[in-house]
């Protein structure tokens, strides 16, 4: 018998309470620091935290979406030594540059370990905990504020993990009203993302029945109130509800990582410039009409997520898909032909390696063109 992936997560999940006033009473008048990105920065986050904290030991606002290894070396010149907390105010990428940031500025890995550890999977040798680490997610689609996990890019465009439990967040701060900035394309995108997340975590080789509940709970979330929120885009109680789906959609991810529709994923993010969350998503209903073939009962926690039989699944997530104009966004990124660009780069093996069913490169191509022969105008 071979022993399932446990569930683990110690990240501790605030709501109810503004980002400010949750990092105040959690940690009052400290040595911190901020990372950030512009917009944030311009939207006056650093005054808000200052107003309750006190001044910042640095603000660093100028994260990119989809941080490379320069960009986290760059921050890391930023960070100084004598913080004790550090706040991550922004998406995915804030808070994955963070990571980055986090393990490239310890003494015992540095620069070097941090590339040996991107490029060849040697381990983060970390020495004893490291600063305070708050996560405040501003959009609904990463859930990198509940895992140990986060992406940062090669400047050739590689993909890479930075992974370990050092990096889980100490505190994720749930402010929903921190994502009613989010334009119709990102919402929609990082809503997507959540979806992914937890159709993955259910069609994996590490799932386990704790994983599975919270994933299905994540697609009813996303199935009731993504469509919404898009329409109602300034609703408080629609995006603290989407906002809910990422979290349980992350734990879920967390324990099982990704699958498929992430192997595919990232060359089309990397070559095209598609945004993560469309990148990962435009291929979900036919893989799950693919890994139907290898165990239709393996999908039910997805099914009962989405109201419908298992054999129901892939037409009822192409159904929603295209009432969401989800065509459109792909469309502005790539064609109907975009796959067969690619030779072998859509298998990421230790993603791919997650499936529940067996794929080649060849197979994940064909699925690949499939879907944007469904999702391309």
């Amino acid at each position: 018998m071979v022993l399932t992936h446990p569930f683990f997560c110690p990240t501790r999940i605030v709501d109810g309470i503004s980002f400010d006033q949750a990092a105040f009473e959690l940690f009052g008048e400290c040595r911190w620091a901020l990372v950030t990105s512009p917009s944030w920065i311009a939207g006056g986050v650093d005054q808000r935290l200052t107003k309750t904290m006190g001044a910042p030991k640095v603000v660093i606002g100028d994260v990119s979406p989809n941080p490379t290894v320069s960009e986290v070396f760059r921050i890391s010149d930023m960070f100084p030594n004598n913080v004790d907390v550090v706040i991550a105010v922004g998406g995915g990428s804030v808070i994955d540059a963070t990571k980055g940031m986090l393990a490239a500025t310890r003494p015992e890995i540095g620069r070097g370990g941090l590339l040996a550890h991107l490029r060849e999977g040697k381990s983060l040798p970390f020495n004893g905990p490291i600063q305070k680490f708050a996560a405040v997610p501003t959009t609904s689609g990463t859930g990198s504020e509940v895992t140990r996990w986060g992406t940062i890019w090669g400047d050739d465009g590689i993909k890479f993990s930075i992974n370990d439990p050092a990096l889980y967040p100490d505190y994720a701060l749930m402010d929903p009203t921190l994502c009613v900035t989010m334009p119709f394309e990102l919402t929609l995108a990082t809503g997507l993302d959540a979806l992914s997340h937890a159709c993955e975590a259910v069609w994996n080789r590490r799932h386990s029945e704790v994983s599975d509940g919270l994933a299905s709970q994540a697609i009813r979330i996303l199935r009731e109130n993504l469509s919404f929120v898009l329409e109602n885009p300034t609703d408080i109680e629609l995006r603290k509800k989407v906002q809910s789906a990422s979290v349980l959609a992350g734990l879920a991810m967390g324990t099982t990582q990704t699958a498929l529709a992430h192997s595919i994923s990232y060359p089309f993010t990397s070559r095209f410039g598609m945004p993560h969350g469309l990148a990962c998503s435009f291929t979900l209903p036919v893989i799950a009409e693919y890994n139907s073939g290898e165990d239709l009962a393996r999908l039910t926690p997805i099914a009962e997520g989405l109201g419908c039989a298992q054999n129901e699944i892939a037409g009822v997530l192409t159904q929603w898909f295209h009432g969401m104009n989800l065509s459109a966004y792909v469309s502005k990124y790539v064609h109907a032909g975009s796959a067969d660009e690619f030779d072998d780069q859509l298998i990421t093996r230790a993603r791919a390696a997650n499936n529940i069913r067996d794929v080649d490169s060849d197979a994940a191509k064909t699925l690949a063109r499939t879907a944007l022969q469904e999702f391309t105008l």
